[in-house]
């Protein structure tokens, strides 16, 4: 086994024991090491950089201002703002077991050239995706480096892609699509604070000490900084709150008033996409009212065919006996009425009632 392979062996059982579950290496298709075990495989995709992150690496690599720690996280940041989450994939996954999920290979993770040149039509990503892009800008920033190795790490439970990297001074996970929280895809657009990025050797506090500078000037609580921005701000909704707080009781409930002047900062302010709006506001309303006051929805995104067509989860609230969606696609709140989901061809479906079928073959557009 070739000292490489020796790294990354060790980078994954520091994994393993920090994330308390099993994970399979994921090498490029073009590595070939003479030995490897059962827990480490090739990838069906080619690990190939946009143009547009492609020259940023480029660039990256010959400023000689910026520590190794710096380059990293430049390049987590620039593939934060860059893409967004493609929320289509939620309708595929299917349930297989205690914690673990099945999803088809062609979504993103055994591709082909009609796939990719697809999705040069829009920024929607999946966990593979990004994943192959920070992994081999990473692999091409340290290209002549012997001190580190890249890797890709699969959670096959959770049909998860993510990022290792381990030098002789450090070991971290790098994972730009938390699927249980608010997504570093999201939350550095917004100015939170990078949570995807563990740290699992730094004994001389290096990679430590950087990302705590990044993260410095960022909020970590998110409902805590989209309340500082609602109280910021000059927007009619403060006015009325202030001013006149017996109108605003009248007219709607105060959770209501809170919900849409959060939506209205993350739209106008941070022109959030509709899969991080999904996410922000999953947390807030899970805080402030309390997860048994909402339920998740789909909403149909129509395409030419149903190859094409996209399903996104909206949020349904139940405040003051009153129904409330939260429509993501649209980026607003308003009232909800049933009847809406009996409409002869309707627009959004009880959560329950998807069942996509998996033999037609999303195309990536």
């Amino acid at each position: 086994m070739s000292k490489k392979m020796d790294k990354i062996i060790k980078l994954n059982d520091l994994v393993s024991e920090s994330f308390h579950r099993k994970h399979i290496i994921v090498l490029e298709p073009n590595e070939k090491d003479d030995k490897i075990n059962d827990d480490v495989i090739y990838d069906r995709a080619s690990w190939r950089l946009p143009q547009e992150i492609q020259e940023f690496v480029n660039k990256l690599s010959m400023d000689s201002s910026l520590s190794d720690e710096d380059k990293i996280l430049s390049i987590f940041e620039r593939l934060c703002y860059e893409y967004v989450y493609d929320d289509n994939l939620i309708s595929y996954i299917q349930k297989a077991g205690d914690n673990s999920y099945d999803l088809p290979d062609w979504y993103g993770r055994d591709i082909d050239q009609e796939w990719e040149d697809n999705r040069k039509q829009h920024n929607r990503r999946v966990c593979y995706e990004v994943s192959r892009y920070l992994a081999k800008s990473l692999m091409e920033l340290f290209s002549n480096r012997e001190d580190f190795e890249t890797c890709i790490l699969w959670d096959k439970g959770l049909t998860h892609y993510f990022v290792g990297l381990t030098s002789n001074n450090y070991s971290i996970t790098l994972d730009l699509d938390d699927f249980n929280n608010i997504k570093d895809l999201t939350r550095l657009k917004t100015g939170l604070t990078a949570q995807g990025i563990k740290i699992l050797d730094d004994k001389q506090h290096k990679f430590t000490d950087a990302l705590d500078k990044f993260n410095a000037n960022r909020g970590r609580d998110a409902v805590k900084s989209i309340e500082n921005e609602i109280e910021d701000s000059n927007s009619t909704v403060k006015h009325i709150k202030t001013g006149n707080s017996n109108y605003a009781k009248m007219v709607e409930p105060d959770d209501v008033v809170f919900l849409r002047s959060a939506i209205e900062v993350l739209r106008e302010k941070y022109n959030i996409d509709a899969q991080g709006l999904y996410e922000y506001m999953k947390e807030i309303v899970d805080i402030k009212l309390g997860p048994e006051s909402r339920k998740k929805i789909w909403k149909k995104i129509g395409g030419n065919d149903e190859q094409a067509t996209r399903y996104i989860r909206c949020l349904i609230l139940f405040i003051q006996n009153q129904e409330y969606i939260i429509d993501v696609d649209e980026r607003l709140l308003r009232s909800f009425d049933e009847d809406e989901l009996r409409k002869s061809n309707p627009v959004f479906i009880p959560y329950t009632e998807l069942n996509r079928d998996r033999n037609e073959i999303y195309d990536g557009k």
